[in-house]
C-alpha cells in the first residue's frame, strides 16, 4: 500500500497553465509557403499497435479520406511493440516535413513516465497535429459481486481491505492507472492483478476468477448487455453517447473530477513547419465530420473532440502532468 503522503501529493491535479501557454505560443502558424505544395509524395500514418486495434481502424479509416483531399496516397504502418513505444520512437527520428505522422494516444504520452530511460520525450520530440476524440473505459464487475454502482464498491473494498482484486492489461496501462486513480481518490485498498493482454484480463472476470476491469467500453459493452458482466460506471467526464444508461465515475462513486477516458489523435515530429500542422489538422477536423468516418468510428465508442493544434498540446500537457504525478506515487517502472 502506498503512503498516505503519496496519496495527498497525487490528489492535489497539477498546475500547467505556464507551460500550456508556451506550447500555444510554440504552435501558433507563423506565415510559410510549405503547405502551398505539401504533399507532394506518399504520407505515412505509423500505429505503434498491431492490425485490427483500435488505433489501426483509426488509421485506415482517415487515410483514404486524406488521399482525396491531398491526391497522394496514405500508408498505414504497423510497428507494435514495446506498449507502442517502437512506433513513436520512429516518428520521433523521421524528418519533419509532415510525411511521418504517428497516430497517438494517452499510452504514447505517458510512456515516457514509465521508464527511468525513456526512447523519447513526449513534449521535446513532438508536436500535436489534432485529437480525433477521446475513448471512455467502464468499470464492470463480475455479476455476483453485491454492487451496483461505484459507491456500493467503495462501501464493500472498505470493509474488506485488500481482499477485492482487479484485472489490469499490465503495468502502466490504462487498465492499472484508471483503476489506481480511482483507488487514489476513493482512498480503498484494491489489489491489481496484472495480465499479458486486455482480452484475458476480461475474460477472467466474466468467469469470475477476478472480481472487476476497466476496459475500453467498446470492449465490454457486448458483453455488458448479454448479462455476462455488470457495468458500474463509466470513467469519461460524461455519459457515452452509445450507452447512455451508464452513469459517469462522477456521478456513481460521488467523486467529482474523476475523469480518466484515453484519447486518441495525430502527432508529428518536432520542428514539423507549423502551416503544414496548420493545414493537416484543418484536414483532419474535416474528415472526422464525414458521416461515414463518424459511423466507423464512433462504432469504437469514441466520443469526437477535434482541437486546435494549440488546444490539443496544451491538454496532453495536463495529461501527462496528471498520469505522471500517480506513476511516480506508485513507483513504477518498466525497465
Amino acid at each position: 500500500m502506498r503512503s498516505k503522503r503519496a496519496l495527498d501529493l497525487f490528489i492535489l491535479h497539477p498546475s500547467s497553465f505556464i507551460l500550456s501557454a508556451f506550447a500555444a505560443m510554440a504552435l501558433a502558424p507563423h506565415g510559410g509557403t510549405y503547405a502551398q505544395t505539401y504533399p507532394t509524395k506518399p504520407i505515412r500514418i505509423i500505429v505503434p499497435f498491431s492490425a485490427g486495434s483500435g488505433s489501426d481502424v483509426f488509421a485506415r479509416t482517415l487515410g483514404p479520406k486524406f488521399t482525396e483531399t491531398f491526391g497522394q496516397q496514405i500508408v498505414v504502418e504497423n510497428r507494435e511493440g514495446a506498449g507502442g513505444v517502437i512506433g513513436a520512437q520512429l516518428v520521433a527520428k523521421a524528418a519533419p516535413d509532415g510525411y511521418t505522422l504517428l497516430l497517438g494516444s494517452t499510452s504514447w504520452a505517458v510512456a515516457p513516465s514509465l521508464y527511468a530511460k525513456p526512447a523519447y520525450d513526449t513534449l521535446r520530440d513532438f508536436v500535436p497535429v489534432g485529437r480525433i476524440g477521446f475513448i471512455p473505459s467502464v468499470l464492470v464487475v463480475h455479476p455476483t459481486l453485491p454492487v451496483n454502482d461505484v459507491k456500493a464498491l467503495i462501501k464493500l473494498a472498505r470493509e474488506q481491505p485488500g481482499k477485492l482484486d482487479y484485472s489490469s492489461s499490465g503495468k502502466g496501462a490504462p487498465s492499472h492507472l484508471f483503476v489506481e486513480y480511482f483507488k487514489a481518490m476513493a482512498k480503498v485498498d484494491i489489489v491489481e492483478v496484472p495480465y499479458k493482454n486486455t482480452a484475458q484480463a476480461l475474460t477472467d472476470v466474466m468467469g469470475g476468477q477476478i472480481m472487476m476491469n476497466l476496459p475500453i467500453l467498446a470492449a465490454a459493452l457486448p458483453h455488458v448487455r448479454a448479462g455476462r458482466l455488470k457495468a458500474l460506471a463509466v470513467t469519461s467526464g460524461k455519459r457515452a453517447s452509445v450507452a447512455a444508461e451508464i452513469p459517469t465515475m462522477a456521478e456513481s462513486a460521488g467523486l467529482p473530477g474523476y475523469e480518466a477516458a484515453q484519447w486518441q489523435g495525430l502527432i508529428a515530429p518536432a520542428g514539423t513547419p507549423p502551416d503544414i500542422v496548420t493545414r493537416l489538422n484543418a484536414e483532419l477536423n474535416r474528415v472526422l465530420q464525414l458521416p461515414e468516418v463518424q459511423q466507423r468510428i464512433g462504432n469504437l465508442g469514441v466520443e469526437f473532440a477535434t482541437a486546435t493544434p494549440q488546444q490539443f498540446a496544451s491538454d496532453i500537457r495536463v495529461d501527462i502532468a496528471k498520469w505522471d504525478q500517480l506513476i511516480k506515487s506508485l513507483g513504477i517502472r518498466l525497465d
